[in-house]
């Protein structure tokens, strides 16, 4: 058995177990929480902070689905401008116009300690002061009872995660639309299974809420803001951390938010390959979730490739069938429950079996291709991974000038030694 192949069926193995332990958790019901029955000035106040860059042209109908909101308690909508070219400063205007609830907020230059979108937000929070934050994107579309619904989700936590979604239910239309719809709710159901397993190791920024208290007993976004995923996944490990801290999921149909789809293939395979590129600086990251990562990066790879060198090696061919058995047997089960608990029986069948199938080529294609053209993340001005490598050359040279000292002042004892020896043997 060539080695491929045997490197492919234990990655297959590992990734089929990973997901069986998923899969299980989705058979337990979901506690979804009730509506708080309290008086409106209960509820407490709620922050939304809407960082926008150039979205103009998505941008009126988020602010439509936003002012619809009916939350029973203050709200305050903090759109932030970080710098668009576009008309977006000015609709945000208009908005705030008609709504006192909007508020526009500009970032006037680059944060050389902060990843732009990660400082877009962190301008939104300081503009703001009510206890609970709340962060979506300029390109979604939310329910009417959204906030309401997430607020009422984390009660006694301190941060909570929503779901986010590419398409309705009866609206994904085509093979790329079904798919991409499909490869959302997977990492919906994973973070779901997640959180109910006690790691709180990710989120979506599109949909999530936290506690300002507990934001701010971490300092902000601390070090960790300098990675593109500072504003959630990070943060979110970072919350779930607090001593006594909680973090929900809701996927509660209320509280689900519809996020712009990547349009076609090409698109949604860049927006994977972006996603991918985060975790090529691993220092900030959960171990069990780079664990995770690596193992789902590595088995999609070795799959895809094992699959495609078939005709040159057809005696690995059996090896080759019993690891997609094993991954489609989970996968397909595990999804098909998931869907089934989400209400989403549009996209059962034929849909899930051609996503499982090209799912792994996918994955595989957006982990070399941020390899070869990692996605242009920036740390303020400069580039994070720029900043990285030259942080980490500086640390090597300083090591390397303390072994160097150490070495001359060792050398030196040494020179001096055989004399105070020689002393030593003529005293003796």
């Amino acid at each position: 058995m060539p080695l491929l192949a045997l490197v492919t069926l234990l990655l297959a193995l590992g990734y089929a177990v990973v997901a069986a332990v998923l899969v299980l958790t989705l058979r337990r019901p979901e506690p979804w929480a009730e509506p708080l029955a309290a008086a409106p000035h209960e509820w407490p106040d709620v922050d939304v902070v809407v960082p926008a860059r150039d979205e103009a042209d998505t941008l009126p109908a988020t602010l439509a689905s936003l002012a619809a909101q009916d939350y029973p308690g203050r709200l305050r909508f903090l759109v932030v401008d970080d710098r668009s070219q576009d008309d977006t400063a000015r609709l945000v205007q208009r908005a705030a116009a008609s709504d006192q609830r909007f508020e526009l907020v500009r970032v006037e230059t680059p944060s050389r300690r902060l990843a732009p979108k990660v400082n877009a937000v962190s301008h939104g929070i300081a503009a703001g002061s009510a206890p609970w934050i709340v962060t979506t994107d300029a390109d979604c579309l939310h329910p009417r009872g959204w906030l309401r619904a997430l607020v009422a989700a984390g009660e006694s936590h301190v941060m909570v995660t929503g779901y986010v979604e590419t398409a309705r239910p009866g609206e994904a239309r085509g093979l790329f639309r079904k798919v991409e719809a499909l490869d959302w709710i997977s990492l919906m159901l994973t973070n779901r299974a997640l959180v109910r397993l006690g790691a709180s190791v990710a989120s979506a920024a599109s949909n999530q809420a936290y506690r300002r208290s507990a934001f701010d007993a971490l300092g902000g976004f601390g070090v960790a803001g300098r990675a593109p995923s500072g504003d959630e996944d990070l943060l979110t490990q970072r919350l779930g951390a607090l001593p006594g801290a909680g973090v929900a999921y809701t996927d509660a149909e209320d509280a689900r938010v519809l996020t712009a789809s990547a349009g076609s293939w090409g698109g949604f395979l860049a927006q994977r390959r972006r996603w991918v590129s985060r975790y090529h600086h691993p220092q900030h990251y959960h171990p069990g979730f780079l664990a995770g990562i690596v193992l789902l990066g590595a088995h999609s790879v070795c799959l895809s490739v094992s699959t495609l060198a078939v005709p040159w090696w057809p005696e690995s061919l059996p090896w080759l069938l019993g690891s997609w058995g094993l991954v489609l047997a989970v996968v397909l089960s595990g999804m098909h429950l998931g869907l089934s608990r989400l209400g989403r029986d549009d996209l059962r069948g034929w849909p899930v079996l051609a996503w499982a199938l090209l799912h792994p080529l996918l994955i595989a294609t957006a982990v070399i291709w941020s390899v070869v053209r990692p996605g242009s993340w920036h740390a303020g001005a400069d580039d994070y991974r720029g900043r990285a490598w030259r942080a980490w050359v500086r640390r090597a040279l300083r090591r390397a000038r303390r072994r160097s000292l150490g070495r001359s002042r060792v050398g030196a004892r040494r020179q001096r030694r055989p004399q105070r020896t020689e002393a030593r043997n003529v005293r003796w």
